[in-house]
C-alpha cells in the first residue's frame, strides 16, 4: 500500500462517481475525474446514457441507469419550484438506489464522489460501508442559510418531504439523517470561498477547491476571427426557450461589426424565429464554451454556477442575466463582487444589454476584479485540492475484504 500525501491508500482504488443528468452538474468534475484515472485509479461513473461520451473521455468506465429527472430528450424541463424539486430529486433517489446497487454488486468501489444532487449516493456508500465525498458545483449550506435563501420552514409541505426522505434513510439502515445529508462531511466545492455567500460562516473542513477544469474535445473546436472582439451568449442548456431574448441581443449588437457574436439558443428554440442575422453572429445550438471562453471579452451569461465558473476561470467579465433562484443569486454575487452586470432576464432590452457591455468592456474596475478572482481561483487548488480530499477519504475505506449490504 504505497504512501501519498501522507495517506496509506490501496491502488488501484475504485473510486465511483455519480451525478444527475444535468451539464451543470456532471462537467464540473471532469477534471477530477481524468486526474484519477491517470494516476492509476480505477474510475467508474454512474449517470444516465446521454452522459457516457463525456464521462467516458474523461477516463471513467461509464454506469448507466434509467432517470425520472429532466434530460431534455423528451421535451421535460425541471421545475423552478423548490419543493417540487426537492420532491423529484427523492424520487429518483428512491429508484436508482437498487438499480446501482444491483450495478456495482461484482465491483464495490472503495470510495464515492457524488455531486450533491445526487441523492442516492451517501445511501448507497453507507450500505457498502465506504466513504462519501461531495462534489458542490454551487454555494454549501453554512448556519442561517435557509433564511439568507428564504428556504424555511414555512414552504407548505417541506416537513412531510423531510419526513418521507427520513424514512427512505432508514429503510437502508444508513445511520444518515436528513441534516448531515444537506451538510455532508469530506465536501468539496468547485468555486473559490469568496465567491460563496457567507463564506466566512461556512465550515473550515470545507474544500473550496475553484473549477477544476479540462479539455473538452468531445464538444469541438473553435478558432476566432482576426481582428474582433468576441462576445459568447448562452442561457445554458435547460431554461432556453427565450426567442424574445435571442432577438434582443441580434437588436443589440448587430450594428457592431467589431464584436463577433456567438449566440447559443440551445435545443428548445427554432432557429426561424431568431430572424436573420448580420455577418458577424454565430447561430448555434450547441457551442464547444470552454474553447471559445477562453478568446472570449465578454460573456452574456443566465448565470448557471458551471458556465459563471468558466467564465471567471477564463478571466472573461460577465452579463448575468438570471432567470430564477440560483441564477439570480449568481448574477448578483458577480455584480455585488464587482466581476460584470446583473440584468434580469424580465428586465433585459436590446439597450439595457448595449450599455452593459460597453461597461463591461470598458471599466477598468471590473477588468482589475476579474483578473484578481482568476488569480483565486488559480491559487484554490482545483484538482490537486480534489485529488487530496478524495484519497484521504480512501485512507479511511475498508479493506478490499469489506463488508457489504449489498
Amino acid at each position: 500500500m504505497p504512501a501519498q500525501n501522507g495517506y496509506r491508500i490501496r491502488k488501484p482504488a475504485h473510486i465511483a462517481f455519480m451525478s444527475i443528468p444535468a451539464h451543470g452538474h456532471v462537467n464540473p468534475g471532469l477534471g477530477l475525474v481524468s486526474e484519477l484515472a491517470r494516476r492509476g485509479h480505477g474510475v467508474t461513473y454512474a449517470v444516465p446514457e446521454s452522459f457516457a461520451p463525456q464521462v467516458i473521455e474523461a477516463g471513467a468506465t461509464h454506469i448507466g441507469y434509467e432517470t425520472m429527472l429532466p434530460t431534455g430528450e423528451k421535451g421535460d424541463e425541471w421545475t423552478t419550484d423548490y419543493l417540487e424539486a426537492a420532491n423529484m430529486f427523492l424520487d429518483e433517489a428512491i429508484a436508482v438506489v437498487p438499480q446501482l446497487r444491483a450495478a456495482y454488486q461484482d465491483d464495490v468501489p472503495d470510495v464515492v464522489v457524488h455531486d450533491i444532487g445526487a441523492q442516492h449516493a451517501p445511501v448507497l456508500a453507507a450500505c457498502w460501508g465506504v466513504p462519501a465525498v461531495s462534489l458542490s458545483p454551487t454555494h454549501v449550506a453554512f448556519e442561517g442559510f435557509e433564511e439568507v435563501f428564504g428556504i424555511g420552514h414555512e414552504v407548505d409541505g417541506l416537513a412531510t418531504h423531510r419526513a418521507e426522505f427520513q424514512a427512505f434513510l432508514d429503510r437502508y439502515e444508513t445511520g444518515l439523517d436528513y441534516e448531515s445529508m444537506m451538510r455532508p462531511p469530506n465536501s468539496l466545492v468547485t468555486i473559490p470561498r469568496s465567491f460563496q455567500y457567507c463564506g466566512d460562516r461556512v465550515a473550515d473542513d470545507v474544500i473550496f477547491a475553484g473549477p477544476m477544469l479540462t479539455e473538452r474535445a468531445f464538444q469541438g473546436d473553435w478558432q476566432p476571427p482576426t481582428g474582433k472582439r468576441v462576445l459568447l451568449i448562452s442561457l445554458g442548456s435547460a431554461y432556453t426557450n427565450q426567442p424574445e431574448f435571442f432577438r434582443d441581443c441580434v437588436r443589440a449588437f448587430g450594428d457592431d461589426p467589431s464584436w463577433h457574436v456567438v449566440l447559443t439558443i440551445g435545443k428548445h428554440v427554432d432557429r426561424a424565429a431568431i430572424g436573420p442575422v448580420p455577418e458577424h453572429f454565430e447561430v448555434h445550438r450547441w457551442v464547444p464554451q470552454l474553447r471559445i471562453l477562453s478568446y472570449a471579452d465578454a460573456f452574456i451569461s443566465h448565470c448557471g454556477m458551471g458556465g459563471t465558473m468558466e467564465g471567471l476561470y477564463s478571466g472573461v467579465p460577465i452579463i448575468g442575466v438570471g432567470q430564477l433562484g440560483e441564477q439570480y443569486a449568481n448574477a448578483a454575487r458577480i455584480a455585488e463582487l464587482g466581476l460584470g452586470v446583473h440584468i434580469p432576464l424580465e428586465e433585459a432590452t436590446s439597450e439595457s444589454l448595449r450599455a452593459a457591455l460597453e461597461r463591461v468592456s470598458t471599466d477598468a474596475a471590473i477588468q482589475e476584479n476579474i483578473a484578481a478572482m482568476r488569480a483565486e481561483i488559480n491559487a484554490a487548488g482545483g484538482v490537486r485540492a480534489g485529488v487530496e480530499l478524495i484519497e484521504s477519504a480512501l485512507a479511511t475505506s475498508s479493506s478490499p475484504e469489506k463488508p457489504t449490504r449489498v
